[in-house]
């Protein structure tokens, strides 16, 4: 029998103790299940070991879709969860997840994900990346990379879906709601299956089965989704005032959004709709006229010397991959046509697009993106309901495309 390194046995020890901790942890299913009124179907049996990809709709996902796994996962999480001071420590010692720097194609994140499957352990990625923000899932977030990864973990695939968690849970919220959530297996597709597969035809069955649009779902069987402070946060998802067209001037308090510069205002109810005799009857219409208006806004700005929009006051970090930050001071930050500029009273710091392969979200207000040039990670943060989304949503517009290439 072969003796195995100290390296091996640490990491067996650290292993024995993520399935001790997934047991106990599994006691407390019935409090996460009444927080949310959660509904499972039941995970069928599956033999060897699998990779779990699902849609992202609520904070506590990992936890949710946990619960309905006997045996032990690994998830991959952004990558921010390590820097939560005390709370990463435990979160590590309990369940070491696979971190995923957002903003960035991490080959690292890849690497570990599928040589964990290869050691016959399980895994699980809420594949989008990001939570849906309407209320819908977005294919186009779904890549052949994620396909490649499938095919090179030699594993099972599960692909699972989470129904009403947008509306219990929405991503810019500040408080749950408690209603309906129903979440289960859609698929099991064995690693044999796989083999005789394309990386795109995979990625194909994966968009196809953890589809998913809760307002769809609410369409067809409303659910009353009980809480309180039902819009606030709202203006973190949109920031285009459909009436007089401005931008950054909607703010929201308990179950109102309203425009401050022209006074429109509508209720968000508990049904997830605005009120009767609004422009837009749900977050997805309102959201999808908002990206058709970034469009025409674009094309209005003259040159790459008007900016698109600047937030004062905001913070810049420089990030490290042993998930230390370092601050780059508070500041202003700009969009141009062709570039980032974040200024403060020392320096200004230019970020041109073509240097930036990939950006993301996280949270509601953080925005985190690399300059492959510099091979600097930066993250862009803030105390505020500011939103964020604008650059992300311009900047994808207006990028050249970049390689697929991320998860």
């Amino acid at each position: 029998m072969k003796k195995l390194t100290k390296e091996e046995r640490a990491t067996r020890r650290r292993y024995r103790r993520h399935v001790r901790w997934w047991k106990f942890l599994h006691l407390f299913g019935p409090i996460i299940k009444g927080m949310y009124k959660l509904h499972y179907d039941k995970v069928p049996k599956i033999n060897g070991s699998y990779l779990v990809l699902a849609n992202h709709t609520t904070n506590l996902d990992p936890a949710i879709v946990g619960l309905n796994f006997k045996k032990h996962m690994y998830f991959v999480a952004s990558e921010h969860v390590y820097r939560q001071g005390w709370k990463s420590k435990i979160l590590w010692w309990i369940f070491e997840p696979i971190a995923k720097m957002k903003g960035s194609s991490d080959t690292l994140t890849v690497m570990k994900t599928i040589r964990t499957l290869r050691e016959g352990k399980n895994v699980c990625i809420f594949a989008e990346g990001n939570r849906t923000w309407n209320g819908k899932s977005d294919p186009s977030l779904l890549t052949s990379a994620l396909g490649k990864l499938v095919k090179a973990s030699a594993a099972n695939l599960v692909t699972y879906k989470i129904e009403g968690g947008f509306f219990a849970d929405p991503r810019w919220g500040y408080s749950r709601r408690k209603g309906w959530v129903h979440e289960g297996v859609v698929n099991v597709y064995k690693k044999e299956q796989l083999k005789d597969m394309s990386a795109e035809e995979i990625v194909d069955v994966i968009r196809k089965d953890i589809y998913q649009n809760d307002y769809e779902t609410q369409a067809k069987n409303p659910v009353r989704y009980k809480g309180k402070n039902l819009a606030e946060g709202l203006e973190t998802a949109l920031c285009v005032c459909p009436e007089c067209k401005s931008i950054g001037k909607l703010t929201t308090l308990k179950n109102s959004i309203k425009c401050t510069k022209c006074g429109l205002s509508t209720d968000y109810t508990e049904y997830g709709y605005f009120s009767d005799g609004f422009k837009f009857h749900t977050i997805e219409e309102w959201d999808d006229w908002q990206e058709a208006f970034y469009k025409d806004y674009i094309s209005q700005i003259p040159d790459t010397t008007s900016p698109l929009f600047a937030d004062e006051d905001v913070e810049l970090n420089a990030l490290s991959q042993d998930h230390s930050s370092q601050s780059l001071g508070k500041g202003t930050f700009t969009m141009f046509k062709d570039r980032f500029e974040f200024t403060t009273n020392e320096k200004t710091t230019v970020i041109p697009f073509n240097e930036i392969p990939d950006m993301s979200i996280f949270a509601k207000t953080g925005l985190t993106f690399k300059n492959d040039k510099s091979g600097i990670h930066y993250e862009f943060k803030t105390d505020r309901r500011l939103n964020v989304r604008k650059y992300l949503s311009c900047w994808n517009y207006l990028r050249t495309p970049a390689p697929e290439g991320s998860v």
